[in-house]
């Protein structure tokens, strides 16, 4: 009977308190236009295609799942002139016994423009088509108890409820990046850094979950920072990042740095670098979760494995278990 009551309260918080969270990912820097849409093509290369997956809470019941896919581009790329770039971003989330879940569909344009050497200074926006959906064939409901027992005949006087509802997503972003080397072309040294900040779902969509009610998605406000500095005269390189996001009343704050071993230094073909290396790491998610990371970059290649170790205080129930992700992404970059 338990678990039917933790069902029906996960249930009765996506129905009624309806002003879920967006998703989000442990491996910040590998899944770019989440957090801002101005990254959409601020790279230096030709392409970059990402698939990220992540599995969590499996300790308490049906794990919550997100599978996300993007690609995204540089478009009529000039070095000391202003270019755009093209993406695409798409993920479906699934959560819980409900199977309450979102799917997006959005494209993403941004201007990137050369402010001097080595910097570039990019905007970028968003938008596309979003669906809401939930299963509740199956679901317990607190009106289904008489006297303390389940009874499946009883009606559960539920029949409000929607189900599955469309909306239209928009959102924009802003970005800085710093990049330069040094060295020759075999064993350069690299200093590069991008911070900024976005907003998401500007437009506040309606979200409609039962008749006679609907509320408004909260903006989801972000600020975000990446670096890589390669130590001088050594293959080892430190690369820290970290996020704030803000969504109604529900904040989260992630940092960490992830220590690089260059195993192969690029060679110069039509002006692209590829190197390969090995990197180990840890990230912090303030008052949640220690979350060490592995990844293998084989150049044009790269996987990465994260687990989040849950240390908040529902550590009773997840047993320190959190999440598990992996990336993979292949792209054509510089450097």
């Amino acid at each position: 009977m338990k678990k039917y009551i933790t069902s029906f309260l996960f249930v009765l918080l996506f129905v009624i308190g309806g002003r879920g969270q967006d998703i989000h990912f442990s491996q910040i820097t590998e899944s770019p236009m989440h957090i801002n849409p101005a990254n959409t093509g601020l790279f230096d290369g030709l392409f970059r295609a990402t698939m990220n997956y992540r599995s969590q809470w499996a300790s308490m019941g049906k794990p919550y799942t997100t599978a996300a896919a993007a690609f995204d581009m540089p478009l009529m790329y000039a070095k000391n002139r202003a270019y755009m770039g093209i993406g695409a971003y798409v993920y479906r989330d699934q959560a819980g016994d409900s199977q309450f879940g979102t799917f997006q569909g959005l494209l993403s344009v941004s201007g990137i423009v050369p402010l001097a050497n080595h910097n570039k200074l990019a905007v970028g926006i968003q938008g596309g088509f979003s669906q809401r959906s939930a299963t509740v064939t199956g679901l317990q409901w607190e009106n289904q108890y008489v006297n303390g027992a389940y009874d499946p005949s009883a009606a559960a006087n539920e029949g409000s409820l929607i189900t599955s509802f469309p909306y239209v997503d928009l959102s924009a972003g802003l970005a800085y990046h710093y990049s330069s080397s040094s060295g020759s072309i075999v064993g350069k040294n690299v200093n590069q850094f991008c911070f900024g900040g976005s907003v998401f779902h500007l437009n506040k969509p309606k979200e409609k979950f039962h008749q006679g009610g609907e509320i408004r998605t909260e903006m989801r406000f972000v600020l975000h920072g990446n670096g890589r500095y390669d130590l001088p005269g050594s293959k080892w390189s430190l690369r820290p990042s970290a996020y704030f996001m803000k969504q109604g009343n529900a904040t989260e704050i992630l940092f960490g740095t992830m220590m690089r071993y260059r195993i192969k230094s690029g060679t110069k073909v039509t002006n692209f670098f590829s190197e390969s290396g090995i990197g180990l790491g840890v990230h912090y998610r303030l008052k949640d979760a220690i979350i060490p990371q592995l990844y293998y970059d084989l150049g044009d290649l790269f996987i990465g494995i994260s687990y989040d170790v849950n240390i908040s205080e529902y550590t009773a129930a997840s047993k320190y278990q959190g999440g598990f992700e992996i990336t993979l992404r292949y792209a054509n970059l510089n450097g």
